[in-house]
């Protein structure tokens, strides 16, 4: 019991001064004006102002989109890391490793010496006289970006599933007469689909929270929910604490929300598996 309480009591302390209480004042901030008073304006301007629902649009869709194209690429990708030797496996997910890392400023960067517009894929479009439509400066090439880092953290998290199934399997279900089609809907896709489902709640998580990307990419000219709460808290004169908090708040209970959808969908396939 002591030993339990010497690991426990600190954790617990920990735990509270570190995520409980930050939780707790932003939301009680969230419903207070600037001079401090009990106000519900912070929510009413949220759902009234055009350029406030403009930013919540903008991040859920460039989250729900990017989220969207990386984990298909990232399950084709992890897959075919299965195939590979072990060799090949490894200096492979070194790269991966790095890539998932690989986010923020140095990657905007690197985005806007390729595709800028005085960038590599400008240059060679402009000798080849091809039509350029990229623009990574747009809402198109912020979500692009953003498929830059979730790819390679898509494959590092559901390359240890492929990597779990057993090929036997496919040999078995041969042998007992069943169907490509079949084995797959009934034994691989009960075992993939629970872990796809919980990699696309940690992407889009990942995704509604970048910040650096898209500000050293873009400036205010896109507005999402970070770059809102960032402008509002080091915004000089027009600074509002109160009015971040909300947005705060809000993208934590979005958050809270798709992790408990996704860990009932989970569930439940677990269950019916």
């Amino acid at each position: 019991m002591r030993t339990r309480l010497k690991v426990f009591f600190p954790l617990s302390i920990l735990v509270v001064l570190v995520l409980l209480l930050p939780i707790l004042i932003m939301v009680i901030a969230s419903f207070q004006s600037t001079d401090g008073s009990f106000s519900l304006a912070n929510y009413q301007q949220v759902i009234t102002n055009h350029y406030y629902l403009k930013a919540i649009r903008n991040s859920l869709g460039i989250s729900v989109v990017a989220s969207a194209v990386s984990l298909i690429i990232a399950v084709i990708g992890a897959w075919a890391l299965t195939r590979l030797s072990q060799k090949t496996k490894n200096i492979l997910i070194t790269l991966f490793n790095m890539s998932a890392s690989f986010a923020g400023v140095p990657l905007a960067f690197s985005l806007i010496i390729l595709f800028g517009n005085a960038g590599v894929w400008k240059a060679m479009t402009a000798a080849m006289h091809l039509k350029d439509s990229l623009e990574i400066y747009s809402l198109t090439g912020t979500t692009l970006a953003f498929t830059f880092f979730e790819i390679p953290l898509g494959i590092m998290f559901l390359f240890p599933v492929f990597e779990e199934l057993n090929p036997e399997w496919r040999e078995i279900s041969a042998v007992l007469g069943a169907k490509p089609l079949f084995f797959f809907k009934k034994v691989i896709l009960p075992v993939i689909l629970p872990n796809m489902i919980e990699v696309f709640t940690l992407l889009f998580a990942n995704a509604m929270g970048t910040y650096e990307t898209i500000y050293a990419l873009t400036g205010n000219s896109i507005v999402t929910i970070p770059i809102l709460i960032g402008t509002l808290i080091d915004g000089g004169l027009t600074a509002n604490i109160p009015l971040a908090c909300t947005f705060a708040t809000l993208f934590a209970l979005v958050m809270t929300f798709i992790v408990w959808v996704g860990n009932r969908v989970t569930r439940s396939k677990r269950e019916a598996a």
